[in-house]
């Protein structure tokens, strides 16, 4: 009598669980909210004009700068790219240990767009010299394209938009330290 009233148990016990499970399946979760994705049209055309407007400025404003800086890259890539790395490193950190000096972040900024805009024109005028005497707004415009179409390739785009600015950042960096010990050497 007893071992029938567990086994009663038991199975009632089960078949309540399966119920249950029946409904716990059925149920519907709340849909997760989606991430919103950048148009790669849109990032395309922020990127180009980005490029194109303040890379302009810099070619107009300080021409001999670009192409001191440029011959640099051409130079040396590799001391560019670890300069620039060197001091996107050593930014960031800074922008950490000292956050109440809101310096840093705008310089960082400010350094990857100048960066960005000198290595573009490098770019574009290393592809425009195959095929014509490239101008410095020739060779802006040609990176500006190349560049924001490679920036469309996922990942290897965001890779080869690093380097590039790392590039720039470095040759920006590596300038102004060497001016800096010109300077040292002249005033001894």
């Amino acid at each position: 009598m007893v071992l029938r009233k567990s086994l009663t148990k038991s199975v009632v016990v089960t078949l309540a669980l399966v119920a249950f499970a029946g409904l716990a399946v059925a149920q519907q979760f709340p849909q997760q909210p989606q991430t919103p994705t950048i148009s790669p049209v849109l990032s395309l055309g922020v990127s180009l004009v980005l490029n194109l407007v303040v890379g302009g400025i810099i070619v107009l404003v300080a021409p001999d700068y670009v192409e001191g800086r440029m011959n640099a890259i051409r130079d040396d890539a590799a001391v560019s790219f670890v300069w620039g790395l060197v001091t996107f490193v050593v930014l960031i950190l800074a922008s950490i240990l000292i956050i109440t000096l809101i310096v840093t972040i705008p310089t960082l900024f400010v350094l990857g767009i100048v960066g960005g805009a000198i290595a573009t024109v490098t770019v574009g005028t290393l592809i425009a010299e195959q095929a014509t005497e490239p101008s410095l707004l020739v060779g802006l415009v040609v990176g500006a394209v190349v560049l924001s179409l490679l920036g469309l390739i996922p990942i290897l785009g965001g890779v080869i938009n690093f380097v590039v600015g790392m590039l720039g950042a470095g040759t920006i960096v590596k300038g102004y330290n060497d001016s800096r010990k010109e300077q040292g050497k002249r005033a001894i």
